[in-house]
């Protein structure tokens, strides 16, 4: 399920940065057709703004419908639109309105005649090719005869004149998409590398505890034995020895069966075997199992089993690992004497298990972190609380795979009580 989780992750995640840069790449095109529109906009504005001013210039034309209607001697058609529309004049005009309008100022125009596109007048040799080119066009029409002018005009590095307008903004897109692709480049790199560390450190700790388990093994029925050998005869120390070996040993096993049950949890595919299980019965034999009367410290253990619905589908293993992980934070948090109380009750559609204590207690910092992996409650300068930190993160994830929750109160010094809930009910 994680290792699904992550590769949809990953997926959602690339699918997301290629719209966006899908996006961007379309909000560009677009904002580029837009200035070329405004530029040709400008340009409309900037050539009527030419026809006004050669009109002024020249008394014997006006304008009509934005065209120039000029009245001229009978000259041919070249010599008429030479004389009438003065080029050195017009191209000031184009040059000073273009710089107004804020256009690029490299440009060439043309002067032709509307049925035949027949050239009279250019600036250059650019226009007299009629390349495939996109020109702007205004009319100039002489009422003498029978012929209409235009006016065309071209800017080479119309393209390059926008982009470079636009060049902060491109620049910022281009940047900021770059980071973000390094970025995503950067974190699914480190999330592969950190998936491929956990499993190593998985497998470490898999091979580690079970190499582990046959020495623990070994050592705990060779204690045994001796224990069972030992008769009032026994000298004191080797008794004291023997039981000081068997103790440590226990809580050596109990330390490496955490360890590997935080391993399995996170192993992919964890599957949980339910039974019909008893959970007042469950809740017994975990306390009877616990040989609280053999503790240094003593402990009371009261019940209250008031669930009249207590029989539910449960991997009996892993719950029983649940309520001895929180009976032995219960001990090992309590003070001079252990005082552990268990209630069981039935709400609509789920049985409820609560343990509470007369320990240590935490504060509502400490309540918020509990259940994070290798995180102890501080009991201050003394090391006197054994254990990784890995109990109540083992508990949390195992009564969420039973489709449960737990909850925890807490005070400073008045003690602190965990509420698991389970569903009558639990999913298959």
């Amino acid at each position: 399920m994680k290792k699904l989780s992550i590769k949809l992750i990953v997926l959602l995640t690339a699918i997301s940065l290629i719209s966006l840069i899908t996006m961007q790449l379309y909000w560009i095109k677009n904002a580029f057709e837009i200035e070329k529109s405004q530029y040709d906009h400008r340009v409309t504005l900037a050539l009527r703004e030419v026809l006004t001013d050669m009109v002024q210039h020249n008394n014997s034309c006006e304008i009509k419908n934005d065209f120039i209607h000029c009245v001229a001697s009978d000259l041919n058609d070249f010599q008429t639109v030479v004389e009438v529309i003065d080029t050195l004049v017009l191209d000031s005009l184009l040059t000073i309105h273009f710089d107004y309008q804020q256009l690029d100022n490299q440009f060439e125009y043309a002067i032709r005649k509307w049925d035949n596109d027949s050239l009279m007048f250019e600036k250059s040799g650019i226009l007299s090719e009629r390349i495939s080119i996109k020109t702007h066009r205004t009319g100039l029409q002489c009422l003498w005869k029978t012929e209409n002018y235009y006016l065309e005009v071209y800017f080479p590095e119309k393209q390059q004149f926008i982009l470079l307008q636009m060049s902060f903004w491109l620049g910022a897109s281009l940047l900021f998409l770059l980071i973000i692709i390094f970025s995503f480049t950067f974190i699914v790199h480190n999330m592969i590398r950190q998936k491929k560390l956990s499993e190593i450190k998985n497998d470490f700790i898999n091979n580690m505890t079970h190499e582990l388990k046959t020495p623990i093994a070994t050592i705990s029925l060779a204690s045994e034995v001796l224990l069972k050998q030992m008769n009032a005869n026994t000298d004191k120390r080797t008794k004291h020895y023997t039981r000081i070996i068997n103790q440590e040993n226990e809580h050596l096993r109990q330390l490496v069966e955490q360890v590997l049950q935080t391993a399995i949890l996170e192993k992919e595919g964890l599957y949980l075997n339910k039974t019909a299980v008893d959970v007042h019965q469950l809740l017994r034999d975990s306390v009877k199992n616990s040989c609280f009367e053999q503790c240094e410290k003593p402990v009371s253990v009261k019940f209250e089993l008031k669930a009249k619905q207590h029989i539910l589908q449960l991997d009996k293993i892993h719950f029983t690992n649940i309520i001895n992980n929180l009976l032995d934070n219960a001990y090992k948090y309590s003070e001079a004497k252990s005082e552990i109380f268990i209630l069981t009750e039935n709400s609509s559609d789920k049985i409820h298990i609560v343990l509470k204590d007369n320990g240590i207690g935490m504060n509502l910092e400490m309540q918020k972190q509990i259940f994070d992996k290798f995180y102890r409650v501080p009991t201050g300068d003394v090391h006197n609380v054994k254990g990784f930190g890995l109990g109540l993160y083992y508990v949390k994830n195992m009564v969420e795979a039973h489709g449960g929750i737990i909850q925890v109160k807490s005070e400073l010094n008045l003690g602190s009580e965990f509420k698991i809930s389970i569903p009558l009910s639990l999913p298959q």
